[in-house]
């Protein structure tokens, strides 16, 4: 509104260059325009305004006023107020001098006349003469103005719900589009949309098939410019959410595209407090895909910090990071965990819990050569049958066509895939006997000398007793690892669930050490469905060539069952259960950072202890923790010895005192724990979100798609992987920032 204590308040220096507000514009011509008489300054070639260009004389001497010639003190310009008003910017030839303003005061009165005459001037003289004589447009010019404003404001929603449709469904935009004329075979799928939601809805079908209408927002660089205005907004609220959660943590993982470019996926860890319905959350929000050129540890920082920065995100909020194994992510001395402590100390790093459980597999597999011989032949199984679909068609249906149709089939091995040795293993043990027969019927019924010779090499080793007993030794150990792998991918997930389920595992694998005999009995129930003979192989010991003049060395005979234990079955069972000691010494150092935390501890120590661990953990986190935090734990211990019972305190996780503090509403009585509480929801366990962003990557960017522009790629990613959270996006801010971000030609404000 005017400032009526300024000198000139209609000044065109204190607005904006295009007005919208109807109610500003008829304040400023009740006014009256900015016409000031003053002693003007002088430029610097000494010639200044005179406030005689406010009149037109004519040669009788009349005195015309120029009522749409205004002075601007502060810019020390002349302007048009009629156009900048009033003035079409959509107008072809629209030009902004007139509103900008002209100080070019020797050729003043040439530019008037200029100005005067022209189309753009004259058509915002005869809107303004409207407004003078009724104060306000026509009814009819304006409800056909707002008419035309709520169209292409309709229009533009059925646009963006098109495009967030299309994108939660993982699916491409654009095709070959051709001619919006004619419908081509080859468009891409928002044009399929638009056109099928164009015979039910009357405003599409009227842009779409309107000869005489030639803006149709329908273009590749309007869904980009969507793309990116609907990217940016979403973003913009998952980051509202961190910056109002206490602390958050990073997650970072990198993979190749289609075309070989180093996609770096950036994900947050943090939590969220509903206070009115006294819960508490855990979330791991994407926040879009990044190019990264180079591969040190020094870039990924580098690349970290930017992004933070340009997200408004504080790094010294960050409590936790999340990598892989790689030396350049998780190295000690120079890696990214490293580097990130340096700038954040509290920021703890946690390697991936389900990478180290697939590292701990990988270094069992290879514990003597039989067990990689073993997975070996697992994978010639399954490619032996999934490269021929015949054979596969056999397996998968056989003679019992209705009931093997649903039966499981055979899995690759695959050793970056956290679950993919469980899956195959578990599928070759239930379908043994129909593998068994197909390789049999395989055998007796192919005209291909291959086929027939790698049927028969592959039953030859599926009939030996030996591969029988290490199917049987490896299927409990993957089943138990594979509940924690699958566990641990869960967002709500913490690293006291994780740690109590690996001890758990362990415990199990603990006690398949001593049942090698039960082992070796379901091996031969294995081996009977078949017909097998359950006979180990004894193979002839090699021993160096003795020479005449040398002693004979120890030749003694070995036992092929005690052999057998010895060299392969307790080596897979003792490497497993050492990598899972060794490989997670950093998590449970972790947890022991927290075990004043967890309920159960806490209950049962005593005051002294509670008070030297306090001080332990104030003094780690002292930047978020008080020194009240020793007397709020004392505290709490009773109220928890008081309130729960014994029992169900030792199942009483770190994230079940979170939960109790908020819904028995004492986060203002114990404020230090329940920060403590939060810090430790906030680490990381896995860097799963990480990975299933790189299979939509894989979706998204295809051969099909590999031309994808960087942008547009992140774009996409974001709004299908955070596809729940788009509920959330205003589209009418959408549209107004659509319509702001550049001049349109048509008009989308009312």
């Amino acid at each position: 509104m005017l400032n009526l204590q300024d000198d000139f308040p209609t000044d065109i220096a204190k607005f904006p260059w295009t007005i919208t507000d109807s109610n500003l514009i008829r304040s400023l011509i009740l006014y009256g325009p900015c016409k000031p008489d003053i002693n003007f300054p002088v430029n610097n070639n000494g010639k200044r305004f005179s406030s005689s260009y406010y009149f037109l004389t004519t040669k009788s001497g009349t005195k015309i006023p120029r009522t749409w010639l205004c002075y601007s003190y502060n810019l020390d310009c002349v302007y048009c107020e009629s156009c900048w008003l009033f003035a079409d910017r959509s107008y072809g030839k629209f030009k902004w001098d007139w509103i900008y303003g002209i100080n070019d005061w020797n050729h003043l009165s040439q530019s008037i006349q200029r100005h005067e005459s022209s189309i753009q001037h004259l058509d915002a003289a005869k809107i303004r003469s409207i407004w003078v004589k009724n104060e306000t447009i026509d009814a009819s010019l304006e409800k056909q103005y707002t008419d035309e404003a709520v169209k292409w404001r309709n229009v533009l929603k059925r646009l963006i719900k098109i495009i967030l449709s299309i994108t939660a469904g993982n699916c491409a935009l654009r095709g070959n589009e051709g001619s919006l004329k004619i419908k081509c075979a080859t468009e891409g799928n928002f044009l399929r949309t638009v056109r099928l939601l164009a015979e039910f809805d009357p405003i599409l079908n009227d842009i779409l098939n309107d000869e005489n209408q030639k803006i149709k927002y329908l273009s590749w660089s309007i869904q980009n410019e969507l793309l990116d205005i609907l990217s940016t907004e979403l973003r913009h609220l998952i980051c509202n959410k961190i910056r109002s959660s206490s602390f958050f943590s990073v997650i970072l993982d990198s993979t190749q595209d289609v075309t070989k470019q180093d996609q770096v996926s950036l994900v947050i860890r943090y939590t969220t407090l509903d206070f009115e319905k006294k819960q508490i959350q855990i979330k791991e929000s994407f926040l879009g895909f990044y190019l990264l050129s180079h591969h040190g540890a020094a870039n990924y920082v580098e690349l970290l910090k930017n992004t933070l920065m340009r997200l408004d995100l504080n790094i010294m909020k960050c409590r936790g990071q999340g990598y892989d194994g790689a030396a350049v992510m998780s190295g000690s001395i120079t890696g990214v965990q490293k580097q990130i402590c340096d700038i954040v100390p509290n920021a703890t790093f946690v390697h991936c819990c389900s990478h180290n459980i697939n590292l701990v597999l990988c270094d069992a597999a290879k514990s003597t050569r039989k067990i990689q011989s073993f997975f070996d032949t697992v994978q010639d199984i399954y490619n032996f049958f999934s490269s021929s679909s015949p054979r596969w068609a056999q397996l998968a249906f056989g003679e019992e066509y209705g009931i093997k149709i649903n039966k499981i089939t055979l899995k690759k091995v695959c050793p970056t895939r956290w679950e993919a040795r469980h899956n195959a293993l578990f599928s070759l043990k239930h379908r043994f006997v129909d593998v068994l027969k197909a390789l049999s019927n395989i055998q007796l019924s192919s005209s291909k000398k291959d086929e027939i010779n790698m049927a028969t090499t592959l039953k030859k080793k599926m009939e030996s007793a030996e591969f029988i007993i290490i199917l049987c030794i490896w299927e409990p150990i993957l089943k138990s690892l594979q509940v924690v792998s699958k566990s641990m991918q869960s967002v709500n997930f913490s690293l006291q669930k994780a740690s109590t389920e690996l001890e758990s595992a362990i415990s199990i694998i603990e006690k398949l050490r001593d049942q090698y005999d039960q082992i070796v009995e379901d091996s031969r129930e294995l081996c009977m469905k078949w017909n097998i003979p359950f006979k180990l192989s004894e193979t002839r010991q090699r021993y160096a060539k003795k020479y005449f003049d040398e002693v004979d060395s120890d030749r003694r005979l070995t036992t092929t069952d005690d052999n057998f234990r010895v060299t392969i079955f307790y080596p897979v069972v003792d490497t497993t259960l050492l990598q899972l000691r060794v490989r997670f010494k950093g998590m449970k150092t972790v947890c022991n950072d927290f075990i004043i935390l967890m309920p159960e501890i806490l209950t049962s120590m005593v005051d002294e202890l509670i008070v030297k661990s306090s001080y332990d953990f104030i003094n780690k986190y002292k930047e978020d923790i008080s020194s009240d935090f020793t007397r709020q734990l004392i505290i709490i211990k009773g109220y928890l010895s008081s309130k729960f019972q014994t029992n169900y305190l030792k199942s009483m996780t770190i994230h079940d005192l979170a939960d109790t503090i908020v819904k028995e509403e004492l986060t203002s009585i114990f404020p230090d724990v329940f920060i403590g509480t939060i810090i430790f929801l906030t680490i990381p366990v896995t860097s799963a979100s990480a990975e299933r962003s790189f299979s939509k990557l894989k979706l998204i960017k295809n051969y099909l798609r590999n031309s994808i522009g960087q942008e547009r790629l992140s774009s996409i990613a974001l709004l299908n992987i955070e596809r729940q959270q788009t509920n959330d996006i205003n589209i009418e801010n959408i549209i107004n920032n659509f319509a702001n971000k550049k001049a349109r030609k048509k008009n989308f404000l009312k």
